[in-house]
């Protein structure tokens, strides 16, 4: 999934266009965070999966988005309540649309699976709280035993979540999100010892990029859903772009490539 350290990108070879990474796959087209989404998303061109984890309350992970089952799902409460089988009955798929009826709720190990020799994955650790080590453990038991081939990359808003992946996943990559500020982005790396910054679209400007390139940080923006801020940050050489919809996204990065 890299495009090389960026030293690399400043040579005198073109620069690689930016990664078109599913943002809970193929969302727009697809319930997101669904194996639905994910096929979607792959068959679409996509390079990479981005998708969001949490644990059941017999400790399995899983890939939902909200700590509550009540948008995306059949189901009412919060994930952590329910065990696996439980939520395994619940319908992931009907809120999106009557061909999705039926679409379950994934475990981190299926989509894994799924995603393996295909695409690179981002994980991104769910924390609003909890218990950051169990959900750091639970996930890297999941990645030890898939031996999953190629670039993946665990990710958080959460300070704490990430340095207990660091703790359970020493040789893994990690990238750090922000949605409101960017500070806090080099003690993070000095820390945890980053592999990517993954600022929102609307952190992305370029003193900020530049900031994180001095630190040696490749750079994942998300959302991007529209042509402009695509080819914008293609010309900024971003590393890779989360988006919603991949096939619109492939056309982006072409026009510009």
């Amino acid at each position: 999934m890299t495009r090389g350290a960026a030293a690399g990108r400043r040579s005198a070879a073109p620069p690689a266009p930016p990664l078109c990474i599913g943002h809970r796959g193929a969302s727009a087209l697809a319930p997101e965070n669904t194996l639905a989404a994910f096929e979607t998303a792959i068959g679409d061109g996509a390079d990479g999966l981005e998708f969001d984890v949490r644990l059941t309350r017999d400790g399995v992970p899983i890939v939902l988005h909200d700590a509550a089952l009540d948008r995306t799902t059949s189901g009412r409460g919060a994930v952590a309540a329910l065990d696996l089988a439980s939520i395994r009955r619940l319908d992931a798929g009907a809120w999106f649309g009557a061909r999705f009826r039926g679409e379950r709720v994934p475990t981190l190990a299926e989509t894994l699976d799924l995603a393996r020799g295909r695409c690179a994955v981002n994980i991104e650790l769910k924390d609003e709280g909890g218990d950051a080590v169990s959900l750091a453990r639970a996930v890297g038991a999941v990645i030890t035993r898939a031996r999953f081939p190629g670039l993946l990359l665990v990710s958080s808003f959460s300070r704490p979540a990430l340095r207990a992946a660091r703790a359970a996943m020493p040789r893994t990559a990690l990238g750090w999100l922000a949605s409101r500020s960017a500070r806090g982005l080099r003690a993070t790396h000095a820390a945890v010892g980053l592999w990517s910054f993954h600022p929102h679209l609307r952190l992305a400007t370029p003193r900020r990029l530049r900031a994180a390139r001095h630190l040696g940080l490749r750079l994942l923006v998300w959302p991007v859903n529209d042509g402009r801020a695509a080819r914008r940050l293609a010309a900024a050489e971003v590393d890779g772009l989360m988006t919603d919809d991949p096939a619109r996204m492939r056309v982006w990065i072409e026009s510009v490539a």
